[in-house]
């Protein structure tokens, strides 16, 4: 009876055993890859080192985003969406710092800016709109894309095999994590170490070797974002049917004028969309969200800047990560073209030499190619028919 018992403790017990073993092994890798260091700590570490920071469990830029603001204390603090990251440090002269990411929205803005200015006063703030901000339909994000905890539940602890199985990561590099962490490339997170992407410490994000394969990109011939901006369904915040928001226009005025009252210049800014993207929300009838934008800019109390479309500062296709992320090049141009204004007051700011020499150098590419790079060259990765 004793022996029968015993099996039947086996039977169970070896599946838990190698179960706790293959979560605690799971654990090292992400352990050793960065994966347990959050968002706040990695701004810290940023402060002192130069490399990347990108997390493959959480993508949660406001709190990181928030503390570098604060520890880095620029006079020009560029913020926005996701489509004001491509902005590189390189080109200025001035302290400045690259806040895209943390302003999901105009809740989120004012957010960051009572969080993060609440110990310092940057002279200028140049700020990226969306279109969709000013959507009806506009939902808030969840709680927790701003949470700064990292928390390892049985979800993020199976991570490591997921990546496996879909191929993010082979058996070589998590063996590499596991036994060889100190060969890895620098950097905090799964895709720095392994992908060469992430947040630099001025902010900027860089995408790293999906831009150097053929037929890599996340938008394939801009299908994926023209099918989103023409959904029809009632969440869809980017069509451009949707009915403008007389409240959110409201929370722009309010941050304008808070950011103004506090000394700080403000200067706002639409970025461009891919072509085919501008030509067809350009069709739409109207009412037109993004018309309707585009109509209220100039009177803002405020210098803006509209370059919704991409021929306003000569950027194509080529130069887009996607239909709505312009690249580095892409963002040069809209740099240049702020400096080349007086209003904008960025003539001693802004090494516009520099800028144009980038320009000219990395004409139809999405990416700055750097002297000495040791990585492949950019690929046509959307299929457009781009020669790189």
């Amino acid at each position: 009876m004793a022996i029968r018992t015993m099996r039947y403790a086996l039977i169970f017990a070896l599946p838990l055993a190698i179960s706790f073993a293959a979560l605690g092994v799971s654990y090292r890798i992400l352990d050793r890859t960065g994966e347990t260091i959050g968002p706040v700590e990695a701004a810290g570490i940023q402060q002192e080192k130069d490399l990347r920071y990108s997390s493959a469990l959480f993508y949660r830029p406001r709190p990181y985003k928030i503390e570098r603001a604060r520890l880095a204390k620029a006079d020009i603090l560029i913020l926005g969406s996701s489509r004001a990251m491509q902005f590189l440090s390189q080109p200025w002269r001035a302290k400045a710092y690259n806040a895209g990411g943390a302003m999901r929205d105009l809740e989120s803005g004012k957010i960051f800016v009572d969080q993060a200015l609440k110990d310092y006063r940057p002279q200028r703030m140049l700020i990226m709109l969306d279109w969709w901000w000013f959507s009806e339909t506009r939902r808030p994000d969840a709680p927790t894309d701003a949470s700064p905890d990292t928390p390892l539940t049985l979800h993020e602890l199976t991570q490591p095999a997921v990546w496996v199985w879909n191929g993010t990561l082979s058996l070589g590099q998590m063996a590499d994590a596991l036994f060889a962490a100190d060969r890895l490339p620098v950097g905090i997170g799964v895709p720095a170490h392994f992908m060469d992407a992430g947040w630099d410490p001025f902010g900027h994000y860089d995408y790293g070797l999906g831009l150097t394969e053929q037929a890599g990109g996340s938008d394939i011939g801009f299908e994926k974002t023209l099918k989103d901006i023409q959904r029809t369904s009632k969440r869809n915040d980017r069509a451009p049917s949707n009915a403008f928001s007389e409240e959110s226009w409201q929370r722009l005025i309010a941050l304008v004028q808070g950011l103004q009252d506090r000394g700080t210049d403000v200067i706002l800014v639409l970025p461009p969309v891919a072509q085919p993207i501008f030509d067809w929300l350009n069709e739409q009838p109207e009412p037109n969200l993004v018309k309707e934008l585009q109509r209220r800019l100039p009177t803002l109390p405020a210098l803006t800047f509209d370059f919704h479309d991409p021929a306003s500062i000569g950027t194509d296709g080529c130069e887009f990560v996607d239909g709505i992320h312009g690249g580095e090049v892409t963002y040069l141009r809209v740099l240049d073209a702020i400096a080349a204004d007086p209003s904008a007051d960025l003539e001693q700011a802004v090494d516009r030499p520099l800028v144009q020499r980038l320009i000219a150098e990395n004409s139809g590419h999405a990416t700055v190619r750097w002297p000495n790079s040791d990585r492949a060259p950019e690929a046509d990765f959307n299929s457009l028919g781009c020669k790189k």
